[in-house]
């Protein structure tokens, strides 16, 4: 991963976390995965940073800019 980036990733069962850079800084969390990306995407794109979103395993897979893309409803 890059030296700065967000990340979307899974801290319980239940909440979802966006986190900034390698050291893993906690910006928000969420109980919903699709508003910890809406957020994380909106970080990602006014700081020119990379982001990362944690599939079913907990990979952190890269999403590049073409998918940053706003749902129209948040479910």
């Amino acid at each position: 991963m890059k030296s700065d980036f967000i990340r979307v990733t899974r801290r319980r069962e239940s909440v979802w976390t966006v986190l900034r850079g390698p050291r893993g800084l906690c910006l928000l969390t969420f109980r919903l995965k699709s508003h910890a990306v809406a957020y994380a995407r909106a970080i990602s794109f006014s700081g020119k940073l990379a982001l990362f979103v944690d599939d079913g395993n907990g990979i952190a897979i890269r999403q590049w800019s073409s998918s940053l893309t706003y749902p129209i409803v948040l479910n």
